[in-house]
């Protein structure tokens, strides 16, 4: 063979092999998730491709299909450029050898409501390999055979706030973190990983978290959060409901197009499609994600880091609701303690993010049998902020897109200030702000409330050839802190 040939042979079997290695699954290695992230622009020659299937296993469901023929008919515009996010390692993971078998236990710290969660997840997981597991508090007596969920009688973390991992000692496995939230972090993403018989995964990890943080009236703790790891939406924190209501032009969605989970991010996208049984629908916009069943909570610190669509038509939105009021009897009824109710004529409705200006806004709305429960909106009116910026450099700059920024808001008995990027942003205060609707009540805006995530769209706002779209919402954590001695928290259970 001419050296020429056999070089580029050579060359090519080389390129084989490491093309081979590539693929598959491994039981080591590195999984990705954003811990920095890096927005580029590349050149895209796509088209629009039907939704897939989706996995049964992924949490989400196909509200319809789409017809591939059909689409290419009707010629969808190419777009001129893609936004590509480039994940760096957040943590690593190895399998070891373990004989895990049915007399194993998951414990859990008594009293700690979102372990004991992890702790059935774990369970849940286990079972669907074939391996049915018991679950118990750290009440119970001690075993051999344990799995460990976060600090336990049995055991302590020697590890900081930020940091994480699933260790093995003997024959005992411990999801550790020096915060519970780390803990439940090894358990996300331990159950997205693929189990292998006579083998376990262990991993460690770090990420950027603080159990305190310090507000201006004092020392705030760490006490519910969603990082949005794995590749599930935890149905522990939240449900999908069709709050904000589909248009004429677009459709709700379950489809992972339009809300999935991947690199430890909640993915909200309003993107480009359309129905072959109606011509009429040109998009497809993911379903509220809502805790309202969840967790509701009074007072606090609550953060949020994302990245915000600002194109033309988007509706993304961080908000909460007064759960006390209206459509919300069996909340009241099954979650809080009479003496935390303050009986309000009004629904509050807290609007943090909204808009492509995140411009935020409160809101009351009153309800024409107040204090009943079923009565339907009789009027509407908004509350005035004490304090706002002359003008925000976020407002309506469509690179801003590409940028993840981090919202805020301390809620306090006296007032409600919003950050953006830890500058204060806009501020209420309970009984300074201006009121349109001329009443001197601010009762509901005192009551627990729950969170909600949009990502929607403004049907007049949007271009006639929807060039703005996908608009896309990315969550990379929402984080709550209290002070102890002030406001509540309250679990489904």
């Amino acid at each position: 063979m001419h050296p020429v040939k056999r070089i580029i042979a050579v060359l090519l079997a080389l390129i084989i092999c490491i093309s081979a290695a590539g693929c598959g699954e491994k039981a080591s290695g590195t999984k990705k998730k954003k811990k920095i992230v890096i927005i580029k622009k590349n050149p895209s020659s796509r088209v629009s491709e039907p939704a897939e299937d989706t996995d049964a296993d992924n949490g989400f469901s196909d509200d319809y299909y789409f017809d591939e023929e059909y689409i290419s008919e009707r010629k969808l515009a190419l777009k001129d450029t893609v936004s590509v996010e480039k994940t760096v390692p957040e943590y690593t993971v190895r399998a070891v050898n373990f004989n895990l078998t049915g007399d194993y236990t998951v414990i859990y710290p008594d009293g700690n409501f979102q372990l004991m969660q992890a702790a059935k997840k774990l369970v849940e997981y286990f079972s669907k390999n074939g391996v049915k597991l018991g679950i118990a508090s750290d009440t119970s007596a001690k075993k051999d055979k344990e799995i460990l969920v976060g600090d336990t009688n049995r055991k302590k973390s020697t590890l900081s706030d930020k940091n994480y991992a699933v260790s093995l000692s003997g024959k005992k496995l411990f999801f550790e973190s020096g915060n519970f939230n780390g803990a439940v972090k090894a358990v996300s993403w331990f159950t997205s990983l693929k189990y292998q018989k006579g083998k376990i995964n262990t991993l460690t990890g770090s990420y950027d978290f603080s159990a305190k943080v310090k507000r201006p009236d004092g020392l705030y703790e760490f006490v519910w959060g969603d990082e949005f790891d794995g590749s599930v939406l935890d149905n522990t924190k939240w449900e999908l409901t069709s709050h904000m209501s589909a248009g004429s032009s677009f459709k709700l969605s379950r489809d992972p197009k339009a809300i999935n989970l991947s690199d430890g991010l909640l993915k909200l996208s309003a993107v480009r499609c359309f129905d072959p049984e109606n011509n009429q629908i040109q998009a497809m916009v993911p379903y509220t994600v809502e805790g309202k069943r969840h967790m509701n909570f009074r007072y606090g610190y609550l953060e949020m880091r994302a990245r915000i669509p600002f194109g033309a038509g988007a509706w993304p939105s961080l908000w909460l609701s007064g759960a006390c009021s209206a459509n919300s009897g069996a909340v009241v009824s099954t979650i809080f303690d009479n003496g935390d109710i303050i009986p309000s004529n009004f629904s509050a409705e807290f609007d943090i993010v909204e808009y492509t200006s995140l411009q935020p806004n409160l809101h009351k709305w009153f309800y024409n049998d107040m204090p009943g429960i079923e009565g339907i909106i009789d009027r509407h009116s908004s509350l005035g902020a004490v304090e706002k910026p002359v003008k925000s450099e976020l407002q309506n700059d469509p690179a801003q897109s590409f940028v993840y920024q981090t919202i805020a808001f301390d809620w306090t008995p006296e007032d409600l200030t919003i950050y953006i990027n830890g500058e204060k942003f806009y501020s209420y205060n309970w009984k300074k702000s201006v009121q349109l609707d001329g009443l001197n009540d601010m009762t509901d805006f005192l009551n627990p409330v729950f969170i909600r995530l949009n990502n929607h769209l403004i049907p007049e706002n949007i271009p006639s050839d929807y060039s703005t779209l996908p608009c896309e919402m990315f969550v990379d954590y929402i984080r709550l802190y209290q002070k102890t001695d002030t406001g509540g928290i309250w679990f489904a259970e």
